[in-house]
């Protein structure tokens, strides 16, 4: 049984728009649906753009083998466009967008119940703790699928509601992600998700696709994974591409 994860996220900078917020919006580090009965604590950061840092801290406690519950902290700045009137000496200008430093606190709680051993249900709560956002909640319904030792895929669905479905005028939001996964040798395995989400009646500001390409080098003692966001649909979304990479120790 393992006991602890630690998980250590050095990320490299790109100022690009891409990676729907809804991706964080999860208890746990990424997608998942395996519920084993352990315990386990995450932390590490990131960076959307040269200035920004956000650090990340979760906990997962396995309450039996079908059940979890668990909590995540982020905590960071990002920079996000704003119109020129919102600064004193820009009121009358109306085209002109800057960059502006935004610091943000968000805490997400969240369950998961293993429905079969490839088959899992998730719920989230996140909660912003320093603005003014409506509550709302995050469903994940996913399933892992092992045609072969070398080739797998996780497909996962995700539906937004209230404050998590991005924008304000949105209620709800869904996602949908599939991933597959290379096994090559007993160390290496690669995938390349695509997720795809938009929030309804306001596809046209707020609908995205990514491509997340990611490496992962098993180690005797950790696992390194490398992780590229890449934006494809990104028309007026305030979201940003990111280079990852993680450490994840499992004690």
């Amino acid at each position: 049984m393992k006991i602890f994860r630690i998980s250590l996220i050095l990320v490299m900078v790109q100022a690009v728009y891409a990676l729907d917020p809804m991706y964080d919006y999860r208890y746990t580090l990424g997608p998942e649906i395996l519920v084993p009965d352990a315990f386990y604590v995450g932390f590490g950061g990131y960076t959307h753009l040269n200035e920004d840092l956000t650090f990340s801290t979760n906990i997962q406690l396995g309450l039996t083998n079908n059940i979890e519950i668990g909590a995540k902290f982020i905590s960071g700045t990002d920079q996000r466009w704003v119109i020129g009137k919102e600064f004193p000496h820009n009121k009358n200008d109306q085209t002109t967008r800057w960059y502006r430093n935004h610091t943000h606190y968000l805490m997400d709680v969240g369950a998961k119940y293993a429905i079969s051993p490839h088959l899992s249900l998730q719920a989230d709560v996140p909660i912003a703790l320093n603005q003014d956002m409506d509550w709302g909640g995050v469903l994940s319904l996913s399933q892992w699928d092992g045609y072969t030792k070398n080739v797998s895929f996780l497909f996962e669905g995700r539906l937004g509601f209230g404050g998590a479905a991005g924008e304000k005028d949105s209620r709800v939001k869904p996602a949908a992600a599939f991933v597959p996964y290379f096994q090559i040798g007993e160390s290496f395995r690669l995938s390349i998700g695509t997720i795809g989400s938009f929030s309804v009646g306001n596809i046209k500001d707020d609908a995205m696709l990514d491509i997340l390409p990611k490496l992962e080098l098993g180690f005797t003692l950790f696992r390194l994974t490398g992780e590229v966001s890449i934006g494809i649909l990104t028309w007026k979304a305030e979201k940003h591409n990111r280079f990852a990479l993680f450490i994840v120790s499992d004690v």
